[in-house]
């Protein structure tokens, strides 16, 4: 899979799903920029803020620009009061402003998945390249696991022909310079 450098992983995470198969998730281990300049309007209740080209960003959006950057294509998959796809940084609880549309074939693949996993829950970001679809999950370092409802989701890809190296986790911790 041609990924970006800063997406390559270099190690798995063993991940127990229901049926009691452990599944090896190729994992990323990535220290950011923290954001240094002033506040933002609206943080997520205090979300931690990173520096991406000299703009404060979510993790979920460090690693999207990544990936567009790097000529994919994709969204942040955020579930808050419903589902919306951004690739901006939210400025209300609303997110209506900042949803975007995603092809048809990927929102129903999404729906495929989330029929067979039996929640509404996704990794934080949906990108693809031409056909191959990719999802990440953004893990603080000692500060984040995931959840349930994340792993049923897992589940859910897995039974609709997404290979286990399509499903990254980030595991990411901030630095300073």
């Amino acid at each position: 899979m041609d990924l970006p450098k800063d997406l390559q992983p270099t190690d798995k995470t063993e991940i127990q799903i229901s049926d009691g198969t452990v599944v090896n998730l190729p994992t990323v281990h990535q220290k950011f920029l923290a954001w240094e300049g002033s506040t933002v309007d609206f943080d997520y209740g205090n979300k931690p803020l990173l520096k991406y080209k000299d703009e404060a960003c979510f993790a979920e959006l460090v690693i999207l620009r990544i990936l567009l950057d790097f000529g994919w294509d994709g969204v942040w998959v955020e579930a808050y009061g419903g589902t919306h796809y951004l690739r901006s940084m939210p400025k209300t609880w609303n997110l209506k402003s900042e949803h975007v549309l995603i092809p048809q074939d990927k929102e129903d693949l999404l729906r495929k998945i989330w029929e067979a996993a039996k929640t509404k829950a996704c990794f934080d970001v949906f990108a693809w390249h031409g056909n191959q679809p990719v999802f990440f999950e953004a893990k603080r370092t000692g500060k984040d696991k995931l959840t349930l409802a994340q792993i049923q989701f897992i589940e859910g890809a897995l039974s609709c022909g997404i290979p286990s190296e399509s499903l990254i986790i980030v595991e990411w911790e901030t630095r300073d310079t």
